[in-house]
C-alpha cells in the first residue's frame, strides 16, 4: 500500500508540474487542463494516504493528534507546504499567472516533496538535491507524455524538447550520484542491501529509458510514426517512477531515523 500511494504521489507530481511546464512551453494547450487537475488530485491522494497510513500505525487518529502531526513535525509541515504549493500551481495555470510566479509555486511544491522522505534526514544541501532531482524527472517525463498526447507530435517539438531532456538527464545523474553517496558509502551496501539493489535496478531502467529516447529521436529524424516509440519511453519512465516509490519505503543503510520516518516518505532517492 505504501508503494502504491508513493507511486500515485510521484505520478501526480509529474502530471501537475510537467503538465504545466509543457502547456506553457512545449505543446501549448497539451496536456489538457483536466490532466493537470488529475495530477493535483493524485498528489493529494498519494501524500494524504501516506500521512493517514503513518498516523494509523502510530495510533494518532484523533483530530488533535492529526493537527499536531501536521504542524509540529517536519514531515507534516513539508506535506502542508507541498500541498499548498500544488494548489498554487493549479491556480496559476487556471488563471494564467505570469511564468515567474508559476515557477515559484512549483519550487515550493518540490521543496515540500523533498522534505517528505530521505531528504528530510539530512541537511539543506541534500534536501535541495532531492527537490532538483524530482523536478528534473517531472520535466523529462512530463515532456514525453506531452509529446505522446500532442496530435501530431512534430519534429520541431522534438528538437525543442531534446536539449531540455538531455539537461534533465544530466541533472538526474548528478543529483542521483550525490544522493547515493550520502546513503550508500561502500560498494558492499550497493550490492548487499535491499536499498542498494533496488537503486541499481532503477539505474538499469534509466539506461533503458535513454535507449528508448534515442530510438524516439531517430524515428523523428526519419519522419515516421513516433507514437509507439514515445509510448515505450513513457512506459519505461513510469517504471522508473515505480522503482522510486519502492525505494522510498526502504531505509538507506546509513540513514538515521527522523520524525515521520520511512512510513511516510515521498522524495526521489
Amino acid at each position: 500500500m505504501t508503494v502504491l500511494l508513493g507511486g500515485l504521489g510521484f505520478l501526480g507530481l509529474t502530471l501537475l508540474l510537467g503538465g504545466v511546464l509543457t502547456r506553457r512551453w512545449l505543446t501549448p494547450g497539451t496536456p489538457p487542463l483536466w490532466v493537470v487537475g488529475l495530477g493535483a488530485a493524485l498528489l493529494a491522494l498519494g501524500w494524504g494516504g501516506q500521512a493517514a497510513l503513518t498516523l494509523s500505525v502510530l495510533g494518532m487518529t484523533a483530530a488533535p493528534d492529526v493537527l499536531a502531526y501536521l504542524t509540529d513535525t517536519g514531515t507534516g509541515r513539508s506535506l502542508l507546504l507541498g500541498l499548498m504549493g500544488a494548489a498554487l500551481v493549479l491556480a496559476a495555470e487556471l488563471s494564467v499567472w505570469p511564468w515567474a510566479l508559476s515557477l515559484a509555486c512549483a519550487a515550493l511544491t518540490l521543496w515540500g516533496a523533498a522534505g517528505l522522505g530521505h531528504g528530510a534526514g539530512h541537511g539543506t544541501g541534500v534536501r535541495l538535491s532531492h527537490a532538483v532531482h524530482a523536478g528534473a524527472m517531472t520535466v523529462w517525463l512530463g515532456g514525453v507524455l506531452a509529446l505522446l498526447l500532442s496530435r501530431p507530435a512534430t519534429a520541431a517539438q522534438a528538437r525543442r524538447f531534446t536539449p531540455v531532456a538531455l539537461g534533465s538527464v544530466a541533472v538526474l545523474a548528478g543529483t542521483g550520484l550525490f544522493m547515493a553517496g550520502q546513503h550508500l558509502v561502500s560498494v558492499a551496501e550497493w550490492t548487499g542491501t535491499p536499498y542498494g539493489r533496488t537503486l541499481l535496478f532503477k539505474l538499469a531502467l534509466v539506461g533503458l529509458t535513454l535507449l528508448a529516447a534515442v530510438l524516439v529521436r531517430r524515428r523523428f529524424a526519419r519522419q515516421g510514426d513516433v507514437r509507439v516509440a514515445l509510448a515505450r519511453e513513457a512506459l519505461v519512465l513510469l517504471a522508473v517512477v515505480g522503482m522510486t516509490a519502492s525505494l522510498t519505503t526502504q531505509s538507506p543503510p546509513t540513514s538515521t531515523d527522523h520524525p515521520g520516518g520511512s512510513a511516510h516518505e515521498g522524495s526521489l532517492p
